[in-house]
């Protein structure tokens, strides 16, 4: 995942035998599956873990319906591309809910219309752990191959090399703008801080705490830039390492994580007419109210439904608290 592919990686990769294997031993982390894909991430960064506590597995199915760490198999033996996590090696009952309730979270996601990973081939396999298995959003098979697009984290963007490190949606927000105005697409600034709000009243309804720069991606294609589809949208909120807010609304916007959203929009001038973007979040908010029904009936766990920081049980009241009913 990212922008680089260095062609002399793939030397290394070849010296090894190609092994495939099934997805029941990837879901249930067969042992012989690890070793192997240890070996091969010795030389291929990202094949036994993107980034993240989580183990987060880059995989190409074949069209034997075999499963290899990303980047072994050659292009034209590729049938679909996948992202698979899994819960860290000591997971306590949180992380395994954490990890179901993102499956759930998607799926909810793909019903109220909102951009998000593939609905085809989303998947929660329960083995001696949960896993959920996602098609790639990066990747595109057709007649001429295997399309790679350009990831960028905002983190990249920003010039920001570490872990973690805390920044502020009103900077990020102008260098989305900056780059949209690069690519010709001054025009869709206000669908874009729209979108990014939505994004993060999400993030807060959800108990996605963990909103860090590598939680968001842009999409460059073609000379055109977008937001990668909403992924990593965990609650976090239940992680017993207690996870916190790193990128956050400057000043009184946002303090101790509750969020004044109508400072927020007012901040925005710039870029989008404040009430057109207070309206818009209103909308949008109107939409996810939807949300506590669809996941309750989906099977989310009773542990993120009455989780104090996931407002889902008082959602409707939330909503008149921050101003967007």
């Amino acid at each position: 995942m990212g922008n680089l592919r260095i062609k002399e990686s793939l030397a290394a990769m070849n010296e090894r035998p190609l092994l495939g294997f099934s997805r029941a031993e990837v879901s249930a982390r067969d042992n012989r599956f690890l070793e192997y894909a240890h070996e091969q991430g010795a030389a291929m960064s990202g094949a036994t873990g993107a980034v993240g506590e989580a183990t987060k597995l880059l995989l190409t199915q074949g069209r034997d319906g075999l499963l290899y760490p990303d980047a072994l198999l050659e292009d034209r033996l590729a049938a679909c591309h996948w992202l698979v996590k899994c819960p860290p090696e000591q997971a306590t009952p949180s992380d395994c809910d954490m990890l179901r309730s993102e499956f759930h979270y998607y799926r909810a996601l793909q019903q109220l219309g909102i951009d998000t990973v593939p609905a085809q081939g989303l998947a929660l396999e329960e083995e001696r752990q949960p896993s959920l298995w996602m098609r790639r959003f990066d990747r595109r098979l057709h007649g001429q191959g295997v399309e790679r697009l350009a990831l960028e984290s905002i983190y990249s963007l920003a010039g920001l090399p570490g872990q973690s490190l805390g920044m502020r949606h009103t900077k990020v927000l102008g260098l989305l703008a900056e780059l949209w105005r690069t690519a010709g697409q001054a025009s869709a600034i206000p669908e874009l801080v729209a979108d990014y709000l939505r994004r993060d009243l999400l993030n807060k309804i959800l108990g996605n705490s963990a909103n860090h720069g590598r939680n968001t991606w842009i999409i460059r294609h073609e000379g055109q830039v977008q937001l990668a589809p909403i992924h990593d949208l965990a609650p976090r909120v239940m992680d017993d390492k207690g996870i916190t807010r790193s990128t956050k609304w400057p000043g009184r916007m946002e303090v101790a994580g509750d969020i004044d959203w109508r400072q927020v929009c007012a901040s925005l001038k710039p870029l989008i007419d404040p009430d057109a973007a207070l309206t818009r979040l209103r909308e949008d908010a109107e939409r996810l109210r939807a949300l506590p029904d669809l996941l309750s009936a989906g099977g989310l766990p009773e542990a993120t439904l009455n989780h104090p920081r996931i407002y889902l049980r008082d959602l409707d009241r939330r909503l008149q608290e921050w101003g967007l009913r």
